[in-house]
C-alpha cells in the first residue's frame, strides 16, 4: 500500500506508519553495526490545526471568488430583489480550482437586509457560500450594487460588484376598520388595518402607511406595519388646531409611495357639546375711570370648553351681577345681558367701557344650553380716576440745602382722584425750579413718583428757590345731583383756577420774568368764570393780557385744568449767622437767632446740631449749668419757610421759631464761659464756636 492511498490526515495512518519506522529503527543496518541509529522521518506532509468549524484548514497560496450570482426564487439569475427574496451566490476555490470550505464570506450591499445579522456566512464542502436578501422598505424603487468579500488563512478575495434593483411589492390595505363607529366630539378611538402581498397573498411587514382625515389628528399618523402586517394608531376628534371635530368625518390610509389604492372608513362625531366654562382672564383687572386720561376701555375672557377642549360656536349668555351705574360692557351703550358665541378658540371676549363712578364689576357668563354651567369674573374694579386739585402732596427728603456744597435731596409726588384713589400707573408730573436743579418729570406708579433736587447755581441771592409740580388733572367740585359726574351749570366748582405762574419773589402776583404756564385754547363750549385767588402754593392767573390791550380771562367752567403745587426750597450757608442776641441780667435767660444766611431769610442746612460747653471759671458753690430750653438742638429735614415778600421786602420769615433760641445760665456767674457748637452735616460737616456768655 502507497503512503498516498490514505488521506493524509489519517489518523490510522499516522499511528500505523510511526509504529513501523520505530522498529525499523529497533533492527539496527543490514550491515552488522551495532549502534543503534533512527532512520529518517518520513515525508507526510504539512500537519495544520482544524479550521474552527471541526474540519481541517487546507494550505492554500491562493484565495479565489467567483463574481456575485443573484438567484429568484426558482434559481435563475435575476437582477431585481422583492420582498419574496432572492439568494447571492459566491464559489470560493483555492489555486488548482478546487473549492475551499470554511472561507468566511461577507455579503455587502445598500437598500436590503441579508439572512445573517452580518451579511457573512462559510462556504460549504464545495467552496459555494449563500445568503438570502430582502429590500429593507417595501417602498423602496432605487438601484444598487452588491460585492462579497471571502477570507480563508488570512488570504482575502473580493468578487466584482453586481448591479440590481429593488422592486416594490404590490401592497394591498385590508381590513380598516375603527374601535367605534360613533364618537363623542374630542374623544379618541383606535382606528386598524393590515397590508397584504399582493402577489404571494402573504401579510406584509415595514409597510409605511399614512392616516389622514377630513377633521381630527392621529397619535401616530405615519405607521409602519409589523407583525403579520398590523397597523394601528388612535385617532382623536380634535383637528391640528385643537379645535373640536364634529359630524360626518373620512378617515383614510395609504402608503408612502402612492402606488397603493387607499382605503376610507366613515365616522361619525356628535355635535359639539360644552361642558363646562371658565374664566381666564389671569389677572386683576382695575380700570380708569372715563375722564381719568387713561384707557377708557378693557376686556376680559371666558373660555368654553367639551371634553376639557376649548369648544367653538357656543351660545353663551353674559349678564352684569354688580357694577358703578354707569359702567358699560360687550358695546359702549349696554348694559344688558346678550348672547354671544365662542370663537374658534373656544374663547368669549368682552369690552368693558368704565364710568366715572368707582366701585367693583362682577360679570356672568353662563351657557345658553344649559344656564346650570356658568362661571363668574370678578378682581374687576372702576378705581382710579385723573388727579384732583385737592389731591397732590409733595414730600421733600429735606428743604433747606448746603449753599456752598453740591447737596440733593428727593422730591416726592404724591396724587390721588376725587375719591382718594391712585391715579393711573404713568400719569406724569413735571417740575420747574426758580435756582438750582430738577429733574423734569416723572411717571407715576402706585400714585406716586419721586425727583431729585440739587442745590447748584443758579442760586437766588436772598436763599429761597421756589419750585413748582403740575399735572393733568381736575379742579375740586360739589357733586349736587350726586351722580359723581361734574356737569357744568349744575355742580358747583370749588376752587376754579386755570393758567399758572411761579412766583419767584412770594409776592402772590404775577410779575413779568416768572415762568407762566398756559394750558391752550379752551373749547367753545366751555363758559367763562370766576378764578380763584392765588396763593403761595397754588400760584394762579386771574386774568392774562394776550393782545394789546385786551384782557381775557383764562378761568372757564369746564372741569379739567392743569393742578399745580408750589413749595420753597433753601439755600443756606454752613456758616451760622448769629442776629438779636440779648441777655437778660435778672433771669440770666440768653435770646438770640441762627440764620443761614446775612439776609436771614433761611435757617441753617437741614440736620445741623446745636450743644453748649460751659467753663466754670468763678470760685463758689454754684456750677455753671446752662441749657438750651428753646430751640432746636437738632434741625427737622423739613422746615416752615414762611413768605417773604419780593415787592415790599418784608421778610415774613425773619424772627420765626425755627431760628429762635434761649439759653438758661444756671449755676453760672459773670467770669464763667459759655460756647453754642453749631455742626452742619454732610455735605459740608462743619463746626463753628460762638461764645455766648
Amino acid at each position: 500500500m502507497s503512503y498516498s492511498s490514505l488521506p493524509l490526515t489519517s489518523n490510522l495512518f499516522q499511528l500505523t506508519f510511526l509504529t513501523c519506522a520505530l522498529a525499523l529503527a529497533g533492527c539496527g543496518g543490514g550491515d552488522g553495526d551495532t549502534v543503534d541509529s533512527i532512520a529518517p522521518k518520513p515525508d507526510i506532509g504539512v500537519n495544520v490545526g482544524g479550521n474552527g468549524n471541526g474540519g481541517p484548514v487546507i494550505p492554500v497560496s491562493e484565495v479565489n471568488i467567483t463574481p456575485v450570482t443573484l438567484l429568484d426564487n426558482n434559481g435563475n439569475p435575476t437582477r431585481i430583489v422583492s420582498t419574496s427574496s432572492a439568494t447571492a451566490k459566491v464559489t470560493v476555490t483555492d489555486a488548482k480550482g478546487n473549492g475551499i470550505s470554511g472561507a468566511l464570506v461577507t455579503f455587502t450591499g445598500s437598500g436590503v437586509k441579508f439572512g445573517t445579522s452580518n451579511g457573512a456566512v462559510l462556504t460549504n464542502g464545495d467552496g459555494v457560500a449563500t445568503t438570502s436578501l430582502v429590500p429593507l422598505s417595501a417602498d423602496d424603487t432605487g438601484s444598487y450594487s452588491l460585492s462579497a468579500t471571502a477570507n480563508y488563512n488570512d488570504i482575502s478575495a473580493t468578487a466584482a460588484q453586481y448591479n440590481y434593483s429593488l422592486q416594490p411589492v404590490s401592497i394591498a390595505l385590508m381590513n380598516l376598520t375603527s374601535g367605534e363607529s360613533t364618537l363623542e366630539s374630542g374623544a379618541s378611538t383606535i382606528v386598524t388595518l393590515q397590508t397584504r402581498d399582493t402577489g404571494n397573498n402573504q401579510f406584509q411587514n415595514d409597510v409605511t402607511v399614512n392616516f389622514s382625515a377630513t377633521c381630527g389628528s392621529f397619535e401616530t399618523a405615519s405607521v409602519t406595519s409589523s407583525n403579520q402586517g398590523n397597523v394601528n394608531s388612535t385617532y382623536k376628534a380634535i383637528d391640528g388646531n385643537g379645535n373640536l371635530c364634529e359630524g360626518r368625518q373620512t378617515i383614510t390610509a395609504s402608503t408612502a409611495n402612492s402606488t397603493t389604492p387607499s382605503r376610507s372608513i366613515i365616522i361619525n362625531i356628535r355635535p359639539i357639546a360644552a361642558s363646562s366654562i371658565v374664566y381666564t382672564t389671569n389677572k386683576e383687572v382695575i380700570l380708569g375711570a372715563k375722564n381719568s386720561g387713561s384707557s377708557s376701555s378693557g376686556e376680559i375672557e371666558f373660555t368654553v370648553y367639551a371634553n376639557g377642549v376649548p369648544a367653538s360656536n357656543q351660545q353663551v349668555e353674559l349678564s352684569l351681577v354688580k357694577s358703578p351705574s354707569d359702567f358699560k360692557f360687550i358695546s359702549q351703550n349696554n348694559r344688558s345681558t346678550q348672547t354671544v358665541k365662542s370663537d374658534a378658540s373656544g374663547k368669549v371676549t368682552i369690552n368693558l367701557y368704565p364710568g366715572n363712578i368707582p366701585g367693583p364689576v362682577e360679570i356672568s357668563a353662563a351657557l345658553t344650553a344649559n344656564k346650570n354651567i356658568f362661571a363668574f369674573a370678578k378682581n374687576i374694579a372702576v378705581a382710579t380716576g385723573r388727579p384732583s386739585q385737592s389731591g397732590i402732596t409733595l414730600a421733600i427728603g429735606k428743604n433747606v440745602l448746603v449753599d456752598n456744597f453740591i447737596d440733593s435731596t428727593s422730591v416726592s409726588a404724591y396724587l390721588t382722584d376725587r375719591q382718594g384713589n391712585f391715579v393711573p400707573d404713568g400719569t406724569v408730573v413735571s417740575f420747574v425750579t426758580e435756582g438750582g436743579t430738577i429733574s423734569p418729570n416723572c411717571s407715576t406708579v402706585g400714585g406716586n413718583c419721586s425727583v431729585t433736587f440739587t442745590s447748584q447755581n443758579p442760586r437766588p441771592a436772598n436763599g429761597r428757590v421756589s419750585v413748582i409740580a403740575y399735572v393733568e388733572g381736575d379742579k375740586d367740585y360739589s357733586d349736587l345731583d350726586g351722580d359723581n359726574v361734574y356737569t357744568a351749570g349744575v355742580d358747583k366748582l370749588l376752587d376754579n383756577i386755570g393758567y399758572f405762574f411761579r412766583d419767584d419773589n412770594e409776592d402772590l402776583k404775577f410779575n413779568p420774568g416768572e415762568f407762566v404756564y398756559k394750558r391752550g385754547e379752551s373749547p367753545a363750549s366751555v363758559k367763562a368764570a370766576a378764578c380763584a385767588a392765588s396763593t403761595l402754593s397754588q400760584p394762579n392767573l386771574p386774568n392774562f393780557i394776550l393782545k394789546g390791550s385786551k384782557i381775557e380771562t383764562e378761568c372757564n367752567d369746564s372741569l379739567a385744568t392743569v393742578i399745580r403745587k408750589q413749595f420753597i426750597m433753601g439755600f443756606a450757608n454752613d456758616t451760622p449767622t448769629m442776629t438779636n442776641y440779648d441777655l437778660n441780667s435778672e433771669s440770666g435767660i440768653i435770646s438770640f437767632e441762627i440764620y443761614g444766611n446775612s439776609m436771614k431769610t433761611v435757617p441753617m442746612p437741614s440736620g445741623t446740631t446745636f450743644s453748649l460747653q460751659a467753663k466754670d471759671n468763678t470760685k463758689n458753690e454754684m456750677t455753671c449749668e446752662p441749657e438750651i430750653f428753646d430751640g432746636n438742638l437738632t434741625l427737622p429735614g423739613v422746615m416752615p419757610l414762611s413768605q417773604v415778600n419780593g415787592t415790599t421786602n418784608q421778610n415774613f420769615f425773619a424772627g420765626t421759631d425755627i431760628v429762635r433760641y434761649g439759653v438758661s445760665t444756671s449755676g453760672c456767674a459773670n467770669g464763667d464761659e459759655i460756647k453754642l457748637t453749631v455742626t452742619t452735616p454732610a455735605p459740608s460737616s462743619k463746626t463753628t464756636t460762638f461764645p455766648v456768655l
